[in-house]
């Protein structure tokens, strides 16, 4: 089963704004991290953060999370419009916060504030709204806030709902960079003071990004009728939920097995047809620890290629699985497995495939992608290459 076609994609991240630069970013070892400007932290030690460029969100109006999402939306959109309703999916863990938290450091809510604007997109549902105006779309509207792994249901929710008859579906997430994320990360002491790096012995935590990711979804028979290339499939989707702790996961890694496994089976595969896995692959110690562990229960041979994308990004939080979605679909496209930026000592007891430095170049035609958040919230996807 080749499961529901990819016809559009659009990112924007610290590595900048498109699919063409993030492959070369990829293909490089490129990384996005640098100091963060888009706001003062006194009191707080400086960490590398993977912001966007101001300069590729000129003209965009609405709060940054809106612009980040306009951006990407409208480059999967690519100017395609459709007759018939379809489905809006997004994935987003703070919505317009950002403006919010300006709102109340020059107002400390006072009555009668003024500048209420702020506050226009400070509900996570806020979005899915403007992106539907802006972009003329007739679709129904689902938010999805499961941490980490919020952009990725979304992406599971779109193709499920194809798979159940819609014509088409946009999906995929935004966060932005915003103070609550930045000083709730401090005060867990899992911020890294230098670049991330994932699954290596001497990681420290991880580093904050932001941006968005769409893809846009159809049916098969639906893509070809309009003449629409087929870039990818979502083959399956699979989520779980540890309920052991409110933010670590589980030690031994049960619920992202689980979610593999679901996904897996979603798409008719079994572990032995799985290429390249894009790990969630924090940099922190417990998180690595589990999703090691996960893997070497999913895949105990040799296993597949191994890397994790955050060291190029940063954690962009309900981003990441849009994001590392698209990812999946590019190195498949330019069959190369990108390296893990910031992985220079692989942990010696994790018994994982890492993708040596600068890469591999390979055919890939199966690619799963790991999405693990807070409270156990566990999302996996499968996606499959297009051979057209």
């Amino acid at each position: 089963m080749r499961g529901v076609a990819i016809t559009g994609m659009g990112i924007v991240s610290g590595l900048g704004s498109g699919a063409a630069a993030h492959l070369e970013a990829l293909r490089s070892g490129r990384s996005g991290l640098g100091p963060l400007t888009l706001f003062s932290l006194p009191g707080l030690a400086p960490a590398p953060v993977g912001q966007v460029d101001e300069a590729l969100l000129q003209g965009i109006h609405g709060s940054r999370s809106v612009a980040l999402a306009l951006l990407a939306a409208r480059q999967a959109m690519g100017g395609a419009g459709f007759a018939e309703p379809g489905v809006l999916a997004i994935g987003t863990t703070t919505g317009g916060i950002q403006e919010s938290e300006q709102h109340y450091l020059k107002h400390r809510g006072q009555a009668g504030a003024e500048e209420r604007e702020l506050l226009r997109y400070h509900s996570a549902g806020t979005i899915a709204d403007v992106l539907s105006a802006d972009l003329r779309l007739s679709a129904e509207r689902h938010t999805f806030s499961t941490a980490c792994s919020s952009s990725a249901n979304a992406i599971g929710h779109g193709a499920s709902r194809i798979m159940r008859g819609a014509p088409w579906a946009l999906v995929g997430g935004v966060d932005s960079l915003c103070r609550l994320t930045y000083c709730g990360f401090h005060s867990l002491k899992l911020l890294a003071s230098a670049q991330c790096r994932p699954f290596d012995r001497n990681r420290q935590g991880l580093n904050l990004g932001e941006g968005a990711a769409f893809l846009l979804l159809e049916n098969e028979e639906h893509a070809r009728r309009r003449g629409a290339s087929i870039l990818g499939y979502v083959a399956g989707w699979g989520c779980s939920a540890d309920a052991y702790h409110i933010t670590a996961p589980h030690p031994e890694g049960l619920g992202a097995v689980a979610a593999m496994k679901a996904a897996l089976a979603d798409a008719g595969l079994s572990p032995s047809d799985v290429d390249y896995v894009n790990a969630h692959g924090t940099a922190t110690p417990a998180n690595d620890k589990a999703e090691a562990l996960a893997l070497e229960a999913l895949f105990p041979g040799e296993g597949p290629l191994v890397s994790s994308t955050k060291g190029a990004t940063g954690h962009t939080l309900g981003a990441a699985g849009a994001m590392e979605a698209v990812f999946c679909v590019l190195a498949m496209q330019a069959s190369h497995a990108p390296a893990t930026v910031g992985l220079s000592e692989p942990e010696s007891q994790f018994r994982v495939r890492h993708v040596p430095p600068g890469g591999v170049d390979t055919p890939l035609r199966v690619a799963l992608s790991n999405s693990f958040g807070f409270g156990g919230n566990n999302a996996a996807l499968v996606l499959t290459r297009s051979e057209s």
